[in-house]
């Protein structure tokens, strides 16, 4: 190893523990505990169960595992021969094999190898995932060198033999030579150890009984590769390479089933973010780990998703869930492994029954079933075959990936997406997080994404101005508002258009003007609106795009995870960020955006007792609804991952009332019926008229109330006079007030 790449290691082992990845600040330890060895050698996975004790899932090795002393010595030098013969060299990462992938790539071969150590595909397999995008490769490649620091090359092998996929349904190497070849490993032949190395590459499409000449062809590969590195001579390879492969029958195939479910998926994810650095792992791993999560609210919580996105959805042509290369594409004739390995990367794992589906050059080309073995199978057991031409989703391209589902539908990636999160009031701890629709398609989970909160931002602007000394009964213009910040001048309008009168404080709220926003905003200063939301945990201490008039309106991006947290925040008989008066001051207000606000229409039908806030960002990109029960706080946030505008709602545009409001209402319904929530918010509303709000005529704008000192921020002018009451409240550097009536 050259002292360059010794010297590039020993770095990248220092930077890691600070470097974050897919999966947070990335870590090693979880490599070898998820899918292999520590001290001991025994391999074992993680039972994920639910704060009842239910079985959620499991993270890692969820089967009978190998040690490496049960793996025969031929399997070994098989397997670094054909994956990774530099094996015993590297400090996990192999320039040379990098070098080789790209002029491959470059070259248009398929066999040219990943360029990826067994090292970087054990990190890939127990952490960082399939996704390929540089931050993927880049946190792989630290995991590979710090797993390369901490084990033996021993442990990496039988961590690496745990974690791959056989075909089969052998996942790890424990059933693989039984599901093969109806021995174990100790009977096994150095051909068919050869066989089992190479099989790894495409189980599905090297299987002897699809393909005998192809799955031959890879044997001798790997057999060949044995001999150039010097693990056979040969007359040891020639021998090997003139026997046939007699594999065993296939194991009966399981029923076609559904999609895995999606609500345990979420709490997978919830779970894989403590465990993935490796936070709470050595007391995880000996015994089941418990979350926080509710089954029921967390079923009632995917439910209510899926029943307004799934229609949507509907409407629109899903997006593929990935592409092969075309040159994969041209050669799928003489080389058909490599088109579904190709596929194989883009849709790692499906539900049983699901097929892949890439759009060719004549139409679709539907992936093949394995091999069934239909001895005494009953017609239940057999799959039904695939249609010959599935429809394809609209605008379907050249080498799209999608999905066949058992009843003939095609799918893809929905193009709106999704996050739900609930907190307990009482604990403090998250009891449902639902981070998208159809897992399977998309295992991103949203609960934690960055996306604008809109007027759902608003509530913390209120409390802000109601410790500054305004009251929910003040009167404030709703006009037009100028705040130049350096050369730029911004002045927000309001969603209905409407303005140029003066409102009620929490009338505003109810409705959601923004132009009041930004003018309570100025008036208390944008530090103390900054104060405010970082107390409420809804930014880190250090954002300071919470400075900009802009952020009155809820411009600065924060996650539904974090909505929800400022929500709890905001409850008046537990949170300590402002007096109780003025929490229980903002309470009302938020009931009244809930009973004849913006969100009234969603909870005509109840439940009773909520108070929230809506909020729509720019362009309509993302759709909020966030607030509370008397027992619960939550966030609801429905967007589009590509950050485009979501599409109209039964003819309406959507906003935080239309989409994200009626999802929140279907939850606390049913989570009320089941005694998941059972407390209520019975606030008093603040009285306007005596006729509904929406029946009353506009107020006149005289009388006014009586200016404080000569003039101030109600009457919609900034003139900075002596005793106004805003003068100097926000720092220079932050924004420039240059208001307008």
């Amino acid at each position: 190893m050259s002292d360059a790449f010794t010297a590039l290691a020993a770095l990248v082992a220092l930077g890691a523990p600070i470097v974050a990845g897919p999966v947070g600040v990335v870590d090693a330890k979880p490599v070898l505990a998820l899918h292999g060895t520590e001290a001991a050698g025994a391999s074992r996975s993680i039972a994920i169960v639910y704060r009842d004790g239910e079985a959620a899932g499991r993270l890692g090795v969820d089967r009978a595992t190998v040690r490496y002393e049960d793996l025969p010595g031929q399997f070994v030098e098989a397997l670094v021969a054909v994956e990774d013969a530099s094996f015993e060299r590297h400090m996990g990462l192999d320039p040379a094999g990098l070098g080789r992938a790209v002029i491959g790539a470059l070259g248009g071969r398929s066999d040219a190898g990943g360029g990826s150590t067994l090292t970087q595909q054990l990190a890939k397999n127990a952490l960082v995932g399939d996704s390929a995008t540089l931050e993927r490769k880049v946190a792989e490649a630290i995991v590979a060198v710090m797993t390369e620091s901490v084990a033996s090359k021993e442990e990496i092998i039988e961590s690496y033999a745990n974690a791959v996929y056989f075909g089969r349904r052998s996942d790890g190497a424990a059933n693989a030579a039984r599901n093969w070849f109806g021995r174990d490993w100790d009977a096994l032949t150095l051909p068919e150890h050869a066989f089992l190395a190479g099989v790894l590459r495409a189980p599905s499409g090297l299987d002897p009984l699809r393909s005998a000449e192809r799955a031959k062809v890879r044997r001798d590969h790997v057999l060949s590769r044995m001999a150039e590195v010097g693990f056979i001579d040969e007359t040891t390879r020639d021998a090997a390479q003139a026997s046939g492969i007699a594999v065993a029958p296939p194991p009966p195939p399981p029923r076609a089933g559904a999609a895995p479910d999606d609500p345990d998926y979420w709490v997978l994810s919830e779970a894989r973010r403590f465990l993935g650095t490796g936070t709470y792992l050595d007391q995880a791993a000996d015994r089941p780990f418990p979350t926080t999560i509710d089954a029921d609210a967390q079923a009632m919580a995917q439910r209510a998703l899926d029943e307004v996105l799934e229609p949507v959805n509907r409407r629109l042509p899903d997006a593929p869930l990935g592409r092969v290369p075309e040159r994969v594409l041209d050669r799928a004739a003489e080389n058909p492994d490599a088109l579904w390995l190709a596929a194989d990367r883009v849709v790692a794992r499906l539900p049983d029954g699901f097929l892949r589906v890439i759009t060719g050059r004549n139409g679709p080309i539907v992936e093949p079933r394995d091999p069934v073995d239909t001895t005494g199978a009953t017609a239940a057991d057999v799959p039904a075959p695939a249609p010959s031409a599935p429809e394809l989703p609209r605008g379907a391209e050249l080498g799209d990936v999608f999905v066949l589902l058992p009843n003939g539908e095609v799918q893809g990636r929905p193009r709106v997406q999704g996050a739900l999160v609930a907190i307990d009031l009482a604990t403090n701890e998250v009891i449902a997080s639902v981070g998208g629709t159809r897992s399977w398609a998309s295992g991103f989970d949203r609960t934690r994404a960055q996306r604008q909160p809109g007027s759902a931002f608003k509530p913390f602007v209120w409390l802000a101005a109601l410790e500054g000394g305004v009251l929910p009964q003040d009167w404030v213009l709703n006009g037009p508002i100028t705040v130049t910040v350096g050369n730029e001048v911004w002045s927000p309008g309001n969603y209905d258009g409407g303005g140029g009168s003066y409102t009620p404080v929490f009338t505003a709220l109810e409705r959601s003007y923004n132009q009041v926003a930004a003018r309570l905003a100025m008036h208390v200063g944008m530090e103390e609106v900054r104060r405010v939301a970082v107390s409420a945990s809804l930014y880190p201490p250090d954002e300071r795009g919470l400075l900009y008039p802009s952020a009155s309106i809820g411009a600065v991006e924060t996650s539904p995870y974090r909505m929800a947290l400022g929500m709890a925040a905001l409850d008046p008989r537990s949170s300590d960020i402002a007096s109780r008066a003025y929490l229980e001051d903002l309470e009302r207000m938020m009931r009244g955006v809930v009973l004849r606000g913006t969100a009234a229409g969603a909870f005509a039908n109840g439940p009773e007792g909520v108070v929230g806030k809506t909020g729509t960002s720019q362009e309509h990109r993302d759709s909020w609804f966030v607030g509370r029960t008397g027992d619960l706080a939550f966030a609801v946030w429905i967007g589009r991952d590509d950050d485009r505008p979501l599409p109209p709602i039964n003819g309406r545009l959507a906003t935080g009332g239309s989409f994200a409001a009626p999802i929140a209402a279907s939850f606390l319904r049913e989570a009320r019926a089941a005694g998941i929530t059972t407390a209520t918010i019975e606030a008093p509303l603040f009285a306007r008229e005596e006729m509904p709000y929406w029946l009353a005529p506009e107020p006149e704008p005289e009388p006014q109330p009586e200016p404080r000192g000569g003039g101030g921020w109600w009457a919609g002018r900034f003139e900075g006079q002596r005793g106004d009451p805003y003068a100097g409240a926000a720092p220079a550097e932050a924004w420039r007030p240059g208001w307008a009536q």
